[in-house]
């Protein structure tokens, strides 16, 4: 009888320590799609991870929620710290090198007709694709698939005047791409190029650069940042370098037409993310 009691105390231990390790090591989170719908995703929490690893992180841009408490979104990591990252025309380069990106990527792209008879929904729908907006009095259709979708409808869709890929001018800026400053025409096709700062860097700027460390100095450092035409003070002090506190990566969605990843948030510091999605 005592042996049975010391093996089932045993066995209890067992599977308490077993479950304490799985919750230490994995976890379940609910993240939020780019079409405004939830999903779940299951990670392996992890702080080693490498450029190419999807992995799941905490929203960047909140002072005054903890960390812990804030909401979860996926995204993959395409520069780590001391990297260069720049998006050229649609294409990623890092460290001033093209990306073979080996995992599908989903781009916005445009069909036409030269007249409106053409239901490009009934088209559409036989392939792998998002329907977005209706164009030119009903004579162009936008739609969100990948590459190589895009080519099956291009090659067997004879009805479309014209089937192209939709890039943003690399003159654009817009005002909801990082850094948000008037020095930047920066847009989610066209960015950078941005350095990935490693713990212990010299950030050095001028007014007219400073904007591209605001969130790095203010957001995940803590800092009082203010600049304008002429000046920079960081703690109400004139200043032209910043040393930073973490390492940070950048993090790119494959979607490129969801835009919350660091061409929204710049880098982020790699303690923000929680590990790699399985």
């Amino acid at each position: 009888m005592k042996t049975k009691r010391i093996f089932v105390a045993v066995l209890l231990l067992a599977i308490i320590g077993g479950g304490l390790a799985f919750y230490m090591m994995f976890g379940f989170y609910s993240v939020k799609a780019s079409d405004g719908s939830e999903n779940h995703v299951f990670v392996r929490k992890t702080s080693s991870f490498d450029v190419g690893d999807v992995v799941a992180y905490r929203y960047p841009l909140e002072y005054d929620t903890k960390l812990s408490s804030r909401d979860v979104y996926v995204s993959r990591v395409v520069g780590i710290a001391g990297d260069i990252i720049m998006i050229d025309d649609g294409m990623l380069y890092r460290n001033n090198k093209q990306v073979a990106e080996d995992y599908d990527t989903y781009y916005r792209y445009r069909a036409s007709v030269d007249s409106a008879s053409v239901d490009f929904k009934a088209i559409l729908s036989k392939y792998e694709v998002r329907i977005g907006e209706m164009l030119n009095d009903g004579k162009a259709c936008e739609f969100v698939c990948t590459e190589a979708e895009f080519e099956k409808i291009k090659n067997a869709e004879k009805c479309f005047s014209s089937c192209r890929k939709v890039v943003d001018r690399d003159d654009w800026k817009d005002v909801d791409i990082f850094p948000s400053s008037a020095f930047f025409a920066w847009n989610k096709d066209n960015f950078g190029p941005m350095y990935t700062p490693v713990a212990g860097d010299t950030l050095n700027f001028t007014p007219r650069i400073a904007p591209i460390y605001k969130n790095i100095i203010t957001f995940f450092e803590g800092n009082d940042f203010q600049s304008d035409t002429y000046h920079v003070r960081i703690n109400q002090l004139e200043a032209s370098e910043y040393i930073a506190k973490k390492n940070y990566c950048f993090i790119l969605n494959d979607d490129r037409t969801d835009k919350r990843d660091s061409r929204t948030y710049g880098p982020i510091p790699q303690e923000y993310i929680i590990g790699k999605v399985w």
